[in-house]
């Protein structure tokens, strides 16, 4: 006999509501699937932790309509069998969610602001230690293992952010980055080895992995608040964060 809460997203799926029904983001697969808008509202009131994982648009359901309960439970058990949800509680994740502001006025580095700051030896040493992790991370590793790399190393600095710190080691990523990488679609492997980059000064920004889905896109980029690191207004407002660390 099956419960409300029978089901739960298990901490490897990350869950991004949106208008026409539900991504979710398999961690361990590194893979994205999709639910739709109807299996979406009844699965909000199946899987315990869902609304707190994939909150959705306040209109939402009221929009579309419920499945009968035997039609819903058949779903989520498919969706359980697909390694989606889970019929225990998950144990808590190894890295801390954090939010991301996109609807205030965002500001960023390389085009509002810039510094060029010297670029040491150790700079040099310290891109390309970060672009070696980042191409062994996209290659090589799931993404639950990258996000659990980031945010255990977060966790234990817990450093205050430091804005203008941040400005001047971007610019110095910045221009040793055409020396080395071409940034256009490798948004994943930038954004992976900006943060690497930055964590060696201890410097902690959110890493975000974003989509859309008219038309469909997953996006990654760097920002801490307002401030975007690698990346412009434009490039992600489109995008409904469904990874934050």
């Amino acid at each position: 006999m099956h419960t409300e809460k029978a089901y739960w997203l298990p901490s490897h799926v990350r869950a991004c509501s949106t208008a026409t029904g539900t991504v979710l983001l398999d961690l361990q697969r590194n893979r994205y699937f999709g639910v739709g808008r109807n299996e979406t509202i009844a699965l909000r009131s199946l899987a315990g932790n869902w609304q707190s994982l994939a909150a959705a648009p306040a209109t939402f359901a009221s929009d579309g309509e419920s499945l009968p309960i035997q039609e819903a439970v058949n779903i989520a058990d498919k969706l359980v069998q697909a390694g989606l949800l889970s019929n225990s509680a998950p144990a808590p994740a190894a890295f801390t969610i954090a939010q991301v502001d996109l609807q205030s006025l965002l500001t960023s580095v390389g085009h509002e602001l810039d510094r060029k700051s010297a670029i040491r030896w150790r700079h040099i040493v310290s891109f390309l230690r970060a672009c070696t992790w980042a191409r062994r991370s996209v290659r090589s590793r799931t993404l639950f293992l990258v996000a659990e790399d980031i945010g255990r190393q977060k966790n234990i600095a817990g450093a205050p952010f430091d804005n203008e710190r941040a400005v001047d080691l971007v610019g110095i990523f910045r221009r040793l980055r055409p020396h080395t990488f071409a940034a256009r679609d490798q948004c994943l492997f930038h954004a992976l080895a900006l943060v690497r980059f930055l964590a060696y000064y201890d410097v902690y920004p959110t890493w975000v992995i974003g989509v859309r889905t008219k038309p469909w896109a997953a996006h990654s980029w760097v920002q801490q608040g307002t401030l975007l690191l690698d990346a412009n207004p434009e490039q992600v407002c489109e995008y409904t964060p469904i990874l934050a660390i």
